[in-house]
């Protein structure tokens, strides 16, 4: 087998695999390091939303985190540390960047070739290469003509020295609010340019006292614990938050926490959401609002016309001048395979298997692709609990049916149109009630309003659905 991507559901995958006696893989890396998402968004103030103890996989807990909402540098070194036993079996490979994948029917393998040129034969194929690493660069005319030093928050570049300059931050979603009070730190002039306003609440951080972290350690039912009632809680909120008539308490604690912070009448007018709150991801933050508050920090709401050679240009003809700009414009999901050529069965191409949307059995399985598997595939991310909990949902699923063709003596595997049908009706009837579809731009929806992204419902209702692989779900043989 080869699994592609070496980030928390490579990692997991591999784990998986081991646990069933499974030895024959190689998971292979376009970086030269681990990490994946954690290693790519190393912007100041990069940090994960979701509490430490329930960000870390069933198989290496981490009693030590430093802090309830862990830094990006501590989520990497974790990354790093429960990897070094693969890496000492040699069984990541890095600086692997993938280019094509053909399924070669008489061989009965999938042909994965490598940018220059290296190819394997492969086969199992399970792709886990993420989707909040592919910057998504806005489309505003002039971009490339700035004279400035300008980076993405999905690549940032720590050469360019902002501490006294003029900086721009276009964007103020999840990364954005990250970012923004760290450079508003540094910058002379900070100017942020926002399109629309985020729900934002309150960010209930604090460093782990060392007692609680030796008393997790000890005393690992402690720990599990506390796992298990993070967990839960993220779950009992989901039920009431991703209901737009239900969650009214969230959109009361947001507001009370938009009037504490920030003084002014005309600000807040500006700084309020008007979509249904969860629409977007919601952001956490306690230090957001005080920065826009400093004296050196600008908030622009008129429309960007225009990037040109010393700054951005405005609607109403301002030119706001730079010596940085830095972008927050989020990711590209949908992109992470562009560019590359996946055939299947009967010289079939996924792009073309998805140029209407993203139609897969469980997010992880493509009729016409045999062999083939996503981790975190269309229609599997969350907007409210803990996405490892889906990774390892899947790669559980992905190692029992390992099992059942190792126990039958049988080499292949392909789910069924019919699947792959089933699974988006049961997006698509439960999405229209949640706040998601509350009419707002976000990255969980195509051009056309289809939900590319996210899972809709309880994620233990995700883990029971693929605990039990159906014999109606595959074709196996």
């Amino acid at each position: 087998m080869l699994i592609i991507g070496a980030g928390f559901g490579g990692l997991a995958m591999a784990h998986a695999l081991d646990r069933i006696g499974v030895d024959d893989y190689l998971v292979v890396e376009k970086a030269d390091a681990v990490g994946g998402t954690w290693r790519d968004n190393h912007y100041p103030g990069a940090a994960c939303d979701v509490p430490s103890h329930l960000y870390s996989l069933s198989f290496a807990p981490k009693p030590d985190w430093s802090r309830l909402f862990p830094r990006q540098a501590e989520i990497r070194a974790h990354i790093e540390q429960i990897s070094a036993g693969w890496i000492a079996r040699s069984r990541i490979r890095f600086g692997w960047a993938l280019r094509s994948m053909h399924w070669n029917e008489q061989a009965q393998r999938w042909r994965v070739q490598n940018t220059q040129g290296e190819c394997f034969d492969a086969r199992f194929v399970v792709t886990a290469m993420g989707g909040l690493h592919v910057p998504n660069w806005p489309d505003i005319p002039g971009r490339e003509s700035f004279a400035g030093a300008h980076c993405h928050t999905a690549r940032w570049d720590h050469g360019i020295a902002f501490a006294g300059k003029r900086v721009g931050v276009i964007g103020t979603g999840t990364s954005a609010i990250q970012v923004i009070p760290e450079l508003a730190n540094d910058a002379d002039t900070l100017h942020v340019f926002q399109r629309t306003p985020a729900w934002v609440l309150p960010r209930p951080d604090f460093a782990i006292p060392r007692l609680v972290q030796r008393a997790l350690a000890a005393i690992p039912p402690l720990r599990l614990a506390l796992r298990g009632a993070l967990y839960l809680h993220l779950e009992t909120l989901s039920l009431t938050l991703l209901r737009p008539w239900t969650a009214f308490w969230a959109r009361a604690m947001a507001r009370r926490h938009l009037r504490r912070q920030v003084q002014d009448p005309a600000m807040r007018t500006v700084l309020q959401a008007h979509y249904p709150i969860g629409c977007k991801r919601i952001a956490l933050s306690s230090d957001y609002y005080p920065a826009l508050n400093r004296d050196n920090v600008q908030l622009h709401t008129t429309d960007i016309t225009a990037i040109e050679a010393e700054g951005v240009r405005l609607r109403d003809g301002r030119l706001i001048e730079l010596d940085a700009l830095a972008y927050a414009t989020g990711f590209r999901p949908m992109d992470v395979l562009a560019g590359i050529d996946v055939i299947g069965c009967q010289d079939r191409s996924l792009t073309e298997h998805w140029s209407l949307r993203p139609r897969t059995s469980n997010g992880m399985a493509v009729a016409g692709f045999p062999n083939l598997f996503f981790v975190l595939g269309p229609n599997t991310a969350l907007g409210h609990n803990s996405v490892l909990y889906m990774i390892e949902s899947q790669v559980r699923h992905i190692a029992k049916l390992m099992r059942r063709l190792r126990r039958d003596h049988k080499t292949r595997i392909e789910t069924t149109a019919a699947a792959e049908t089933r699974f988006l009706q049961r997006i698509d009837r439960a999405f229209p009630r949640t706040a998601w579809a509350g009419g707002c731009r976000s990255w969980y929806i195509d051009a056309h309003g289809h939900n590319i992204a996210l899972w809709v419902g309880p994620s233990w209702m995700y883990r029971l659905r693929t605990a039990w692989p159906g014999g109606d779900e595959y074709r196996i043989s």
